[in-house]
This record gives structure tokens, C-alpha cells and sequence, in this order.
């Protein structure tokens, strides 16, 4: 692959035309030291997957995170830094010396300090194309943001249809600049584990019903909810546990207010898992509760090992719980609607499990691993043709 060396149709230095081979990818990510999400859980999945199909990728994040650690665990290069502001001139010119030494096609960059510190140094390195990824919807409508992703980017990623309407409302981003490719999960991955020694191993009672929700403790996902609407069905069933799966910084107040109502004896912290379908296989039914979603990966997981969901209805939730065949959606922030629907689901065996069925059924038929890394090829591939002026065909 040659170096930048030609202007682009939008006023990139750009390379010479790409001959059909690889591609050179590189991801970046400046999640903090020792978050984990759906976001980074894309990143890192999409990246095996396009180096199994014979591209090179690449990671870029904060110095010793977790996001990073899990990459270079994994076997990716990837490069580590001290990430300040948006327009630190000495990152910049180590991503646009990192950029040229490895030929970079394209970055894909994950929050909106990643668009403007490294969509700056690929423009000054020439790197072909920079695309955003937005798992959420965190583009707002302002001069800022309309001036970051004209100026640094040359489309958008996102994982729902929401999004992509929530954007276009702006009015000053187009149709043909974002692109819907929804999550895809692994559909031929254990999702049935003996129930005993999954509650041996994670130091649990033998109780039922076994309530749980998965994800970072973190303001969006709103686990304070949760535990108010914990509260109110252990009035109507005592013997519930229920399963708090993720960490963050939110941990300890959660504890402190899950003590507050008087529920704590019935809360299980477990904390972050790298397995959790163990966990999922052990719920009689799974809630969200977030305030914001993208497309949830906690709702796939819950419904691809074949459990109940009743989560708020935001973002694009309502399009993994399309019908009320698959899961139960209730108004954001509704307690009461969020009780009441899993009590009804609690109470009616025959119909949670047969939820649970449709709702692997259509995770399986829909968002398979496969089709999300298809799509998802053939957009680099067509970006880059695209910038280079020439046809890159895989």
C-alpha cells in the first residue's frame, strides 16, 4: 500500500488507488481505564472478525485501560496514550506517525474527543477515511458537533434506525452520511448451563424467581430503578433475588441505596463477568432500565439465551423487542408499568417461557455475528474505493 499522495473528492490527501487486498483498520477508543460496554464489546469483536477475513487492524486507546489491555490480549497491535484534550498536539503526532508508519485506511473512531483528536491526525497523515461509530446517540445538534463530524469524518456508523432519524432531524447531516448496521452477536454460543453449579460458583442461594440486569454501573443505565422496582415485587415475592451484572462507578452508592430500601439481603453485586450467559441461563426473566440506549447488547444476550426481557422502551430497543411476542416494552422511567409487567410475566409461566423462545428465535433469523461483519466489510470496502478513486474488493 502507498503512502497519502492525491487529493480526494472532499479535499483529503488520500493514497493511490488501493489494489484489492486487505484493508488496514484501526480502531479508537478513549474509554476510561477500567470501563467495558457494548461500544468497546463492538470494537473489539468487529476487529477479529475483519482479521479473520485477512485485514490488518489496528487499536488505539488510553495507556493501561481495560479496552486496550483486552486488545492487545487478544493478539492486535495497539498503541497507547495519554489522552488529555481534544487537540493535544503531541497525540496528534503520534497518531499521524502510527497512521503513516502502518498505512491506515480507515479509523473508526468511538467518542466525539476520538473524532476531533484523531479525525485531526489522519487528515494530517492522509488517511483515506475516518468513520465515526455511535453505539448512542451522542451527536448533538449544535455548531460544535456540526463543525467535528463535517470537518473530521466522512460518515457515521450507528446500530439502529432511531439514531439515524434522531440525526436527521439536525437537518445538516444527509441520508447517504449515516449508516444503520445493526449488532450482530455470536448465535451458536452456549446459552444452557447446569443452574446448581452456575449458583455454586457465584456464591448464590437456591431461590426463585432470579431477576437480573447486565451492564455498567453507570447514570444511563439507571440500576437506582431497578432497585426500586426490586423493592416493590419482594413485597409480593420474598424469596426473589435479583442479579445486578456489570461494574462501575456507581457501585457503592448503588449498594448504600439498595441498603436504604431495605433490599440488600436480595441484591447479588457480581460485578464484571467476561462469561456472562452462565448468568443469563439462571434468570427467570432479565429488565433494562436505562434512560438512553443505542441497541443493547445485554437485550440481545438476554434474548438469544432465551429469557423474558421487559425493558423501557428508548432508543432502539424497540427494535430487538419488535413484537410483544419477544419482550415487553414499557414507557421510560414507568416503575410502576416495569413492575406490573413482570409480575404478569411471573406469574404466567407458559407465556415468559414461549417469549423466551420467539425472542432467541428472532435474535438467531436477524443479528447474527455474520451479517453485522458483512455489512460492515462492505461499507470499508466501499469507502475506501470510494476515497482512493478506485475499486477495493477483499
Amino acid at each position: 500500500m502507498e503512502e497519502a499522495g492525491r487529493e480526494t473528492a472532499r479535499g483529503w490527501r488520500g493514497g493511490e488507488p488501493t489494489p484489492a487486498g486487505p484493508l488496514a483498520v484501526a480502531f479508537m477508543n478513549s474509554i476510561g481505564p477500567t470501563s467495558w460496554g457494548g461500544g468497546e464489546q463492538w470494537m473489539l469483536t468487529c476487529g477479529c472478525l475483519l482479521r479473520q477475513r485477512g485485514h490488518q487492524i489496528y487499536y488505539i486507546g488510553r495507556a493501561g485501560s481495560r479496552f486496550l489491555e483486552r486488545c492487545r490480549q487478544a493478539g492486535f497491535p495497539v498503541l497507547g496514550l495519554e489522552i488529555g484534550s481534544d487537540f493535544g498536539p503531541a497525540n496528534i503526532l503520534r497518531l499521524a506517525r502510527f497512521f503513516r508508519e502502518n498505512h491506515v485506511q480507515v479509523l473508526i473512531a468511538n467518542f466525539n474527543k476520538d473524532v476531533r483528536l484523531g479525525g485531526l491526525a489522519a487528515r494530517y497523515a492522509g488517511v483515506p477515511r475516518v468513520l465515526a461509530r455511535n453505539g448512542l446517540p451522542i451527536v448533538q445538534n449544535n455548531w460544535r458537533y456540526r463543525l467535528s463530524y463535517r470537518f473530521f469524518t466522512h460518515g457515521i456508523i450507528t446500530n439502529t434506525a432511531a439514531i439515524k432519524q434522531r440525526y436527521l432531524s439536525y437537518g445538516w447531516l444527509s441520508p447517504s452520511f449515516i449508516h444503520v448496521i445493526p449488532n450482530g452477536i455470536d448465535i451458536d454460543q452456549p446459552v444452557e448451563f447446569p443452574r446448581n453449579e452456575v449458583l455454586e460458583q457465584f456464591g448464590l442461594p437456591d431461590r426463585r424467581p432470579i431477576i437480573g440486569t447486565f451492564g455498567r454501573l453507570v447514570k444511563q443505565k439507571q440500576h437506582h430503578i431497578f432497585l426500586e422496582v426490586a423493592a416493590a415485587l419482594l413485597k409480593e415475592w420474598p424469596e426473589a433475588l435479583f442479579l445486578i451484572v456489570g461494574d462501575g462507578p456507581l457501585r457503592q452508592s448503588l449498594q448504600q441505596y439498595a441498603f436504604d430500601l431495605g433490599i440488600l439481603d436480595s441484591i447479588y453485586f457480581l460485578g464484571f463477568q467476561n462469561n456472562v450467559m452462565p448468568l443469563y441461563s439462571i434468570c427467570d426473566l432479565v429488565t433494562l432500565t436505562s434512560e438512553e440506549e443505542g441497541q443493547p447488547n445485554t437485550v440481545l444476550e438476554a434474548m438469544l439465551a432465551g429469557k423474558a426481557v421487559v425493558a423501557f422502551n428508548v432508543g432502539g430497543v424497540s427494535e430487538l423487542l419488535a413484537t410483544p411476542e419477544v419482550g415487553r416494552l414499557v414507557p421510560p422511567n414507568d416503575i410502576f408499568r416495569m413492575t406490573q409487567a413482570i409480575q404478569e410475566l411471573l406469574l404466567d409461566e407458559d407465556t415468559r417461557e414461549n417469549m423466551g423462545r420467539c425472542a432467541r428465535r428472532f435474535v438467531q433469523e436477524h443479528f447474527s455475528l455474520d451479517q453485522m461483519i458483512e455489512r460492515l466489510e462492505a461499507l470499508l470496502i466501499e469507502e475506501v474505493g470510494q476515497a482512493t478513486g478506485g475499486t477495493h474488493g477483499a
